[in-house]
């Protein structure tokens, strides 16, 4: 949204309601209050007002008020709504973005909530009695419009009156009205609630969550309330009738076991883009390397042959394996197994169609009576089953598919469909196993969905920007009020914690490992995992603590000796990391990494005899390697044998991996033997390396220059070598 001059103002009001300083409030909100506000938040605000006064003189006159408090908070919070009314007011008077042009445009058409709930009322059933008619299209298109203008004006209807909010209440809890108003009017509410926080708009969510009339909606208005808590908590904290309400669900274990439900979908959404980078950079780019092998298997592949034998073909097992891929596409079954969006990749591209241009297209339950797509629902054939099927996808991803097989040539339609019919009993069943492992099959299947359809619509949105994102950073359900109380469950904090290590979310998962230790002050494999947390978040004395205490159950793990030799080296004391190696190789002793690791930080700490040793073996284990030359001639120069050392470096520098730094010091080494015009030689190739040049290079020679010397070189004549090197450039 535009940033207008009352932003700041707004902030500032905040701070001091927040502060608990409201005199200088109302005076700052007095001066704000503009001709496009309504006239009603000017009597509003000298109402409360006088109201204040009124509290602050029978404190001083010494009467007893067990309300007091409670009236306080409520006045806080009605002057927050008075400064978001009036920002918001302010925004909309020219802003170009979304929310503003639409609410602009529903003044300008002047109805109320009761006429467009009317109109739709109307509408709905002429367009059931008119199904399979000619006129069927049109009657449809009116309910579908009717629908839109109803979800635009409880999108925007922050500041209405209580008497509308009450009336949309009881049009969702208390009548016979349609699913897809209902759903739509949820996703209409939780919007405005997150453009502009709207306690009416909240309320009325939790008069529709309370009342339990559906499990799909309860879904729906659960997941709303959480993103609406997790985007307001302080707005919600410090109201005590929320706080009436909200503290009743600390009993339930239904709700508990929702919210858990509710959690853990938002949760996964934070992987969903490393899902989606995964398929997008790793799976689809070695896909279509494979084409051409794929096409050519497929030619040699009878059509009378049993397809299942794909599967199954080691040919195309080793196909699949190549570059890795099968691990790759293992592991994204594997995260759709627990829950993970593998869909959002395969669906992003297609919401370019016309229909999500508009917003409450995005929430839209799905149907193919809805206008866009009725005339080509008679296309879909297999497809309408997995369409309507539950659990499959997403609505508006369903949408995105029926959209795209309209425009898909009637030959690969009939193709995909032969294909999907022999997948449907499967993808049944798979369905049918999922509803058995949960109590609450129908309310976990729509949160899922909802989700993602959420989540769908503030990433892919064609103007997402005009929206303040939730998913933009990991929901924090520990600072969720009220709502905190019921998710504190340890179960909870473990599947947390889990999904978030396992996922290499390190900095989330820190927190929830933390907790869960206080839980299990004697669980080692705990304590390496809160290790590996913070050696991932380079708090490295951290991490060697952790894994200290680790160590101490469990002395003879070579993960965590291998860990405690890494972390030793990252900071520097190569003595004890030397150590830990020594003891890695005891039960590893020609594991070459070890080796040279272990050599790395022996050289280090100046044990270079030692080093040399580790180096030499590593070399024998793996003889050929330029990384154990690089060292071998390295400790050799620091141990005296220069010669030595040039016979490792002539061997580097005459490969075809040689690198600047190698060339570098090959001349060090032409330079201490004595053989001038070899070292030129080798520095002019290290300055003419990419990225190098002679600044670097002289740079590089002073930071060698303590060896240099130590071998019997001296500066003056380094800079005499550089000198001609610059000539000769």
């Amino acid at each position: 949204m535009t940033s207008p001059q009352y932003l700041p103002i707004h902030k500032k009001v905040k701070r001091l309601l927040d502060n608990g300083s409201l005199h200088e409030a109302f005076a700052l909100l007095r001066d704000n209050i503009t001709s496009n506000s309504s006239p009603l938040i000017s009597d509003k605000l000298n109402k409360l007002e006088e109201t204040y006064k009124y509290m602050i003189h029978y404190l001083v006159e010494g009467y007893a008020d067990n309300s007091r408090e409670e009236m306080l908070s409520g006045l806080i919070n009605d002057l927050h709504s008075i400064n978001d009314s009036i920002l918001r007011s302010k925004i909309m008077t020219d802003s170009p973005d979304i929310y503003s042009s639409t609410k602009r445009f529903e003044i300008v058409k002047k109805s109320d909530f009761s006429q467009r709930l009317e109109n739709y009322i109307d509408a709905y059933p002429k367009a059931l009695l008119a199904k399979g008619t000619d006129s069927a299209l049109q009657y449809q298109k009116a309910a579908d419009d009717a629908l839109v203008a109803l979800f635009s004006y409880v999108w925007t209807m922050f500041g209405a009156s209580e008497d509308e909010y009450r009336q949309l209440s009881k049009a969702i809890t208390d009548t016979d009205h349609p699913f897809a108003f209902k759903a739509q009017m949820i996703s209409a509410l939780m919007l405005g609630c997150l453009a502009y926080y709207d306690k009416n708009a909240f309320t009325v969510l939790l008069d529709i969550y309370e009342s339990d009339i559906d499990q799909k909606l309860s879904a729906r208005a659960l997941t709303a309330i959480m993103l609406v808590v997790a985007s307001n908590p302080d707005r919600i904290k410090n109201d005590p009738k929320l706080k009436a309400r909200l503290t009743l669900w600390q009993d339930s274990i239904i709700s508990y076991r929702r919210l858990r439900e509710v959690l853990m979908n938002l949760i996964r959404t934070r992987d969903t883009e490393r899902i989606s980078s995964k398929m997008q950079h790793e799976v689809l780019p070695e896909l279509m390397k494979l084409r051409p092998e794929i096409i050519n298997k497929l030619k040699n592949f009878s059509e009378d042959s049993d397809m299942e034998m794909l599967d199954t073909n080691p040919e195309w097992e080793e196909l699949l394996n190549k570059n890795g891929l099968g691990d790759k596409l293992k592991e994204l079954s594997e995260m759709q197994m627990e829950g993970g969006d593998v869909m959002m990749v395969a669906f992003s591209n297609l919401k370019t169609f016309p229909f999500f241009n508009t917003v409450s297209n995005w929430f839209l339950p799905f149907t193919s009576d809805h206008s866009e797509i009725y005339s080509i629902s008679k296309d879909f054939g297999a497809f309408s089953e997995i369409l309507d099927m539950e659990g499959v996808m997403c609505d508006s991803d369903k949408y995105s598919f029926a959209f795209s097989l309209s425009r898909m040539p009637e030959s690969q339609r009939n193709m995909m469909t032969i294909r999907m019919n022999e997948q449907m009993a499967q993808l049944k069943e798979v369905m049918a196993d999922r509803k058995l492992k949960s109590s609450l099959p129908e309310f976990d299947s729509e949160v899922t969905r909802f989700v993602r359809d959420i989540y769908r619509f503030f990433k892919l949105f064609r103007r997402k920007e005009d929206f303040n994102d939730p998913f933009k950073k990991p929901i924090d359900f520990q600072s969720l009020p009220y709502l905190n109380e019921v998710l504190s469950d340890m179960e909870i904090v473990n599947l947390v914690g889990e999904f978030y290590f396992k996922r290499g979310y390190y900095a989330e998962a820190l927190p929830m490992l933390m907790l869960i230790e206080k839980e299990n002050p004697q669980d080692n494999l705990l304590w390496e995992k809160i290790g590996y947390c913070h050696n991932a978040l380079n708090n490295i004395n951290e991490a060697i603590s952790w894994y200290k205490k680790a160590e101490l159950l469990n002395p003879e793990s070579q993960w965590l000796i291998k860990k405690l030799a890494v972390c030793y080296m990252m900071i520097g004391k190569y003595a004890d990391a030397a150590e830990y190696y020594a003891k890695a190789l005891e039960a590893d002793p020609d594991n070459y990494s070890l080796l040279m690791s272990a050599g790395n930080s022996l050289l280090e700490a100046g044990d270079i005899q030692k080093a040399l040793a580790n180096y030499y073996h590593a070399d024998y284990v793996k003889p050929d390697r330029q990384s154990s030359w690089r060292a071998l001639a390295w400790a050799e120069l620091l141990n005296g044998n220069k010669t030595k050392s040039l016979g490792y470096y002539e061997k580097i520098i005459h490969s075809d991996k040689s690198t600047a730094n190698d060339n570098l010091n090959a001349g060090h080494l032409y330079y201490l033997t004595g053989n001038l015009k070899k070292a030129v030689e080798c520095y002019k190739a290290c300055a003419k390396a990419k990225d190098f040049g002679v600044e670097k290079l002289e740079e590089s020679i002073r930071q060698d220059l303590d060896v240099i010397e130590k071998a019997g070189g001296n500066a003056q004549e380094l800079n005499l070598l550089i000198d001609k090197v610059k000539y000769e450039l």
